[in-house]
């Protein structure tokens, strides 16, 4: 159930005459709790589930285009007919989060807030956001949630004490996402830490910040063209007789093919 955090001022009669709802679906909308939807319109607002689920989805004033009614509920992997694809050393972090009106835009950022129980390993590891639009085919999610970011957002659109409100992230593991448009799909992935450069003809150095002393260098025209290398390092529990020191693997990505090449010594 979500809980709606909407201005003092919001009354039936004024949400009835203004917006064009039926007086039912004015008393719905200043509810203080909803099973798996909530409406919002211009006037924005900030709706947080009661129940296990914990997801805070907040969208600033302006930025809804028109009256809707947003949906926003849990879903387990294997009730997906094409769930997103987890490479090797990657695992889901929470449930696949399903968002509708699918295809709906706003006017700018929109943040939604979920928890997730993924272990980071301090820098080991790092939270990245899979997206669906059309509940078959999965990519990332480029728009990135940054503190920075986040803040503008908040700072733009609320002030004073709605504004400390909003700022409070729930204790524990929580991830944020921005987004100007609802996919059918989030999912929120943890995976090893993924250091991403364009590397041309002209070469160039990939180094790893859990592990700066591992570089994979390209000399110069190694490659006939600019791609995508994603480098990542995973420490492993050393095996019986090895030092931990002594065993390192490094995954070299070519991206977007996701070709591989690993290293483990």
């Amino acid at each position: 159930m979500f809980d709606m955090g909407l201005p003092t001022h919001w009354h039936v009669n004024d949400c009835a005459s203004t917006q064009g709802y039926s007086a039912h679906e004015c008393v719905v909308c200043l509810s203080s709790s909803f099973l798996v939807s909530f409406l919002v319109d211009a006037r924005g607002g900030a709706m947080r589930g009661c129940r296990h689920s914990g997801v805070r989805v907040i969208v600033p004033p302006r930025k809804a285009t028109m009256p809707m009614r947003v949906t926003c509920r849990y879903l387990k992997r294997d009730k997906l007919s094409h769930p997103p694809p987890l490479m090797e050393g990657e695992a889901l972090a929470s449930r696949i989060l399903e968002l509708g009106p699918v295809g709906a835009k706003f006017l700018g950022p929109v943040i939604i807030e979920v928890p997730h129980f993924g272990s980071l390993r301090g820098m080991e590891r790092e939270i990245v956001i899979l997206r669906s639009d059309n509940g078959e085919t999965w990519r990332e999610h480029t728009l990135e949630a940054s503190d920075d970011a986040v803040h503008q957002v908040l700072n733009d659109s609320f002030e004073g004490e709605e504004l400390s409100a909003l700022e409070e992230v729930n204790a524990g593991r929580t991830t944020r996402i921005l987004t100007t448009d609802f996919p059918q799909y989030f999912a929120v992935v943890s995976r090893i830490r993924q250091e991403v450069h364009a590397i041309g003809p002209e070469g160039g150095m990939v180094s790893s910040s859990v592990v700066p002393q591992v570089q994979a260098v390209f000399p110069q025209g190694a490659l006939t063209k600019k791609i995508k290398v994603g480098l990542q390092v995973n420490l492993f529990k050393p095996r019986k007789g090895a030092s931990a020191g002594m065993l390192k693997k490094i995954t070299v990505n070519h991206l977007p093919k996701k070709k591989r090449f690993s290293l483990v010594w």
